[in-house]
């Protein structure tokens, strides 16, 4: 669907709700991921703006730079999607504006589910956020986590960076015993506290080549 027709059917309208996925880097080097319900304010024809009434610290403040922001909303149960450029960013007392660029597409979200398999031993992983929703971006920097399980549709991993629905993530990891790295790609699809300081994530793979998914379910099935 075309920004346009989605005007025309009163999708998205001034003083209506939407959602948004900021991903960048923080000042001190760490990834920055911030999502929050929005309020549209404005539509012109370029761009648009949504605001947001502030309850505490300004979310921003630590944000050094963007490297995509999702727009997102929803009607009748379906979820519609697409990345939109940081135009400008205001805040005005409480209330913090953000000026975007009008996107020229607008998608569809569909859900996919595997199973998975545990793995015995300590896996190291190093990640990096490159996208959202499978669409790709400029990628953040890398930061490590712990592998947990893994099969051919997905694996699951502990990290201490706050990450969230539907990120967009590439993984670097040696399986043990398995002769050399595996670079794939995947989505996250579930987020879980894991202790004070840590998550539990589960991503599905997505644009990752067959071969090397079927080398993983190769490994797998001989575990």
């Amino acid at each position: 669907m075309d920004w346009n027709k989605a005007l025309e059917l009163a999708y998205i309208a001034p003083n209506t709700d939407c959602h948004l996925i900021v991903v960048g880097e923080c000042k001190d080097g760490q990834p920055f991921c911030y999502e929050e319900n929005f309020t549209i304010d404005k539509i012109g024809e370029t761009s648009f703006t949504v605001c947001l009434e502030l309850s505490g610290l300004f979310p921003f403040d630590k944000l050094e730079h963007v490297s995509f922001i999702e727009f997102s909303f929803r009607d009748r149960g379906i979820l519609y999607y697409t990345n939109v450029d940081l135009l400008q960013l205001e805040l005005k007392k409480t209330i913090c504006y953000l000026t975007l660029s009008i996107p020229e597409e607008i998608q569809h979200h569909q859900n996919r589910h595997y199973s998975r398999t545990k793995l015995s031993l300590r896996t190291p992983i190093t990640l990096q956020i490159v996208g959202i929703r499978g669409i790709s971006a400029r990628k953040g920097v890398a930061f490590s986590g712990q592998l947990l399980d893994i099969s051919a549709g997905g694996l699951s991993f502990i990290t201490t960076n706050r990450l969230f629905y539907p990120l967009f993530l590439e993984f670097s990891f040696i399986l043990p015993g398995f002769p050399y790295p595996i670079t794939a790609y995947g989505e996250i699809v579930r987020v879980t506290n894991f202790s004070n300081d840590s998550y539990r994530v589960a991503a599905e793979f997505r644009h990752t080549p067959e071969s090397i998914l079927q080398e993983i379910d190769k490994y797998c099935s001989t575990e």
